[in-house]
């Protein structure tokens, strides 16, 4: 057998809603690290942070074990520090996209490889603290992101979801030749640098692993994943997932995250072929 790559999204796909990871998960996870494959986080989080949240799982501490972090712009290993790859927004553009989005009246999140920023405090962000897990530095003005190596950017507003579509749509013809757009969430909309985003990213690994395209299965529920499905040979949504994501799936799974839906994905389609 061929050796394959399964990358796969973390919350609402891997992550119980408990944000937990089942036995039967690690147990099929397990067996295909053993059968000689690779495995990849391909994740909307931060890879120290997501590296963080794992550390207290030991089936993850071995090779060919991967982090693609902060949408798939930041490959890393999950054994070791060094980066395989990475893609920054340009500086300008960045802070330009999150000036606007100030300026319009939505929460704001912005990370670099290391850190993450907001300008806010408010309950939007507490509630982004609790479900992300994720500690946030303040700052008083975008000024203080000069010469930062921006990877991403969130616009939040749990209130009223639908203005941030608005933005998007009414900001396209600005942005969109700059950067990649796409809701991760309900209510976040993130910003990537054009051509970069979970699709790109697993393709960057499989190259580095000489694992053919065609030999990737990637697995998400949200119209982030959507890129990462496209292009893999074998593209999964979750039972759970998006409607988009689903119309554009090779397979949907049966059981959803709470039931092990990425351990069937596993065994139907790498550990039983």
């Amino acid at each position: 057998m061929s050796k394959k790559l399964l990358a796969v999204d973390m919350d609402g796909t891997l992550f119980n809603d408990d944000k937990t990871i089942s036995k039967e998960n690690l147990e099929a996870i397990t067996k295909l690290l053993d059968a000689g494959h690779a495995f990849a986080f391909n994740t909307g989080r931060p890879n120290h942070a997501l590296k963080e949240i794992l550390s207290v799982y030991d089936e993850f501490k071995r090779d060919d074990v991967y982090i693609l972090g902060h949408q798939g712009v930041i490959g890393t290993k999950m054994l070791g520090d060094d980066t395989l790859f990475g893609d920054c927004m340009n500086n300008d553009d960045a802070r330009e996209i999150i000036s606007e989005v100030l300026k319009c009246g939505f929460t704001c999140v912005t990370f670099d490889a290391s850190h993450i920023y907001t300008f806010n405090d408010n309950w939007f962000i507490e509630s982004y603290k609790k479900l992300s897990g994720e500690q946030l530095k303040y700052l008083s003005s975008v000024d203080e992101l000069k010469d930062k190596n921006i990877t991403k950017l969130i616009a939040i507003d749990y209130d009223h979801p639908e203005a941030l579509q608005a933005f998007k749509d009414e900001h396209e013809a600005v942005y969109g030749d700059r950067a990649e757009s796409f809701f991760s969430h309900y209510a976040f909309l993130e910003y990537i640098k054009k051509g970069t985003g979970k699709g790109d990213g697993v393709v960057k690994l499989a190259n580095l692993l000489d694992i053919p395209v065609e030999d990737v299965i990637t697995v998400g529920d949200e119209r982030n994943d959507i890129s990462m499905v496209e292009v893999a040979g074998v593209g999964v949504a979750m039972a759970n997932g998006r409607e988009e994501l689903k119309a554009v799936a090779d397979y949907v799974t049966e059981n959803d995250n709470n039931h092990a839906g990425i351990a069937e994905v596993i065994n139907k389609f790498i550990l039983n072929q």
